[in-house]
């Protein structure tokens, strides 16, 4: 047995054979902490897109009124504006509160529910100031009043309280 100089003087470590890894752990399928995750976040997306449309449903009303209030605008009668604008605000406040029927109240009363169920003030008009606009023989001299009822019916329909939010006292 004879060595050559070469093999004994060659690294050992040359000879071990390399360590074999096992395989990478694969990213499928995934722990069951990530399925819990993907379906709370499933339930959680679904719950989000029924509330925003219920949301978006519920305010349909609001729009309209909305766009009928701009067609109002437009008209050239003002005594014709101020009856379709009390007819529109009546429809509105059905629409809002069902089971209060605001529109059988006569109109002073039908404004006063209208401020009390608007958290800004709205219709800050007196009860004479009012009733002279409605029953006016010229009420286009009274432009800046109407201008005024117009963005009052706006701020309203924009910000009165929803039916379950509004407290209880208002006679309808």
């Amino acid at each position: 047995m004879a060595t050559t100089p070469e093999s004994s003087t060659a690294n050992p470590l040359d000879q071990l054979r390399d360590i074999h890894l096992p395989e990478p752990i694969s990213w499928w399928p995934p722990a069951p902490g990530w399925w819990i995750l993907a379906l709370a976040s499933c339930a959680l997306l679904v719950w989000l897109v029924r509330f925003i449309y219920r949301r978006y449903s519920a305010k349909h009303y609001r729009r309209q009124a909305l766009a009928q209030l701009q067609e109002l605008q437009t008209g050239t009668d003002a005594q014709e504006q101020l009856r379709a604008l009390f007819v529109m605000l009546k429809q509105t406040a059905n629409c809002a509160y069902p089971s209060r029927q605001p529109s059988s109240l006569a109109i002073e009363a039908f404004v006063e529910f209208l401020r009390f169920s608007c958290d800004k003030p709205v219709f800050a008009q007196s009860t004479l100031e009012l009733q002279s606009l409605l029953y006016a023989q010229n009420p286009s001299q009274q432009t800046t009043d109407i201008e005024r009822l117009f963005e009052d019916a706006r701020i309203w329909i924009n910000n009165h309280a929803q039916e379950d939010k509004l407290e209880l006292g208002v006679p309808c």
